[in-house]
């Protein structure tokens, strides 16, 4: 299992429709940081060479 890490809500959307658009089946986990913030922890299930495609377009997006 691999994961995204969304700190905020515009992240997290991002990352769904980005997931959603290519396909990816995932879950998604609500935790709290060591600072008592919410963050969301998005799971996925990929071979490294997608996983690494997808998290670039991922940072690049949320930049």
């Amino acid at each position: 299992m691999y994961d995204f890490v969304a700190r905020n809500g515009k992240q997290l959307t991002v990352c769904l429709k980005l997931l959603y658009m290519e396909k990816v089946p995932y879950t998604v986990k609500v935790e709290e940081d060591n600072k008592g913030k919410v963050i969301y922890i998005v799971e996925v299930n990929l071979e490294q060479k997608q996983l690494a495609e997808l998290r670039e377009k991922y940072r690049v997006m949320i930049s």
